[in-house]
């Protein structure tokens, strides 16, 4: 199709499907799914944790991309040279993705339409990089927890995770043994209907409510269902338009306090040698408030004794800090 036909195509998928809500990406020469093109800081950060720690060219790995939405960042792996599995629970939202299948000519991109829920290795196979991106925190407990483990089942390398986190450990969920914290958030009213829940494109399929796992408890999770190690991205860095999505280049930048980016790798654990009571130490859960001691220097003082009276106990460290200066 020339871009005079895609954009008439695009009119007609706006038509039926509605205009897009979140991927803003280029279809041909002059038309892309915005009228207003605005950037994503979250593509370049997704695209080079896989270039860094996948251990493979993007053009050798299968990816999966979870509750793709519109399905940018499949379709951008997939223009990457990926083989690309994309699920997605709403049809208006597929329909859009498939339309840019179409018109990119992306035979690497497989469009499934299903609820993440039903990951399974039977259903789909493994993969060298699972994407599970905006979708974690529209899950309630204990599917949130379920459904992570299931990633787990057909991760072979590496998921990126990015989600929400709660601030707050409001309540506690137990789950297969372990204890998680967390807070519920809305996601829909109790009496909606399944036309109004459809119509919800930020939202949860189905569940009124979702879990919010605050962070320590997600690494922690993570490290229960098999994930050998455990990384938060900061760069390249995440930011966004304070206005987005009504203007999204526009007005300040800001980023969410409570949202953040986690890559978590299925490896296998290693053996020490060096030393024996090291390999014997049981790994432990990072603490929701940690009981140990914060090792904070005096201001100017970096030295041994400066980092050792940070240990003392606050009506001490004023005493503490007189003395390190005359000395």
């Amino acid at each position: 199709m020339d871009p005079e036909q895609i954009r008439s195509r695009k009119q007609q998928i706006v038509a039926r499907y509605g205009p897009w809500t979140a991927h803003s990406f280029r279809l041909a020469d002059g038309v892309d799914t915005f009228d207003q093109p605005h950037w994503d800081t979250r593509l370049r950060r997704f695209v080079q944790i896989v270039s860094d720690l996948s251990g493979k060219p993007i053009q050798d790995l299968r990816v999966l991309d979870l509750a793709c939405l519109e399905g940018h960042y499949g379709i951008e792996f997939a223009l990457q040279g990926g083989r690309v599995v994309a699920t997605e629970g709403r049809p208006a939202n597929l329909e859009k993705a498939r339309f840019a299948k179409e018109t990119l000519g992306l035979d690497k991109l497989e469009l499934v339409l299903d609820d993440v829920r039903n990951l399974s290795v039977d259903r789909y196979g493994t993969f060298d990089v699972v994407l599970c991106l905006g979708i974690l925190y529209h899950l309630d407990a204990p599917d949130v927890m379920d459904f992570v483990r299931r990633i787990a089942s057909v991760c072979e390398g590496l998921v990126i995770i990015d989600t929400h986190i709660a601030l707050g450990d409001d309540l506690a969920i137990r789950w297969d043994g372990n204890t998680y914290w967390g807070t519920y958030t809305h996601e829909h009213n109790e009496n909606a209907t399944a036309e109004e829940k459809e119509a919800a494109k930020w939202s949860s399929l189905d569940n009124p409510r979702s879990f919010w796992l605050t962070k320590a408890s997600l690494s922690n999770l993570l490290r229960h269902i098999g994930f050998t190690s455990v990384y938060e991205c900061l760069n390249p860095f995440e930011f966004h338009s304070t206005d987005w999505p009504r203007n999204p280049e526009g007005g300040e930048y800001g980023v969410y306090e409570n949202r953040t980016t986690f890559v978590a790798v299925k490896g296998k654990r290693c053996t020490l040698i060096s030393s024996p009571s090291t390999e014997r130490l049981p790994e432990v859960d990072r603490p929701e408030h940690s009981n140990f001691l914060a090792f904070r220097p005096l201001p100017g003082k970096t030295g041994l004794r400066s980092r050792l009276a940070g240990l003392l106990p606050r009506p001490l460290r004023r005493f503490a800090r007189t003395v390190l200066r005359r000395g």
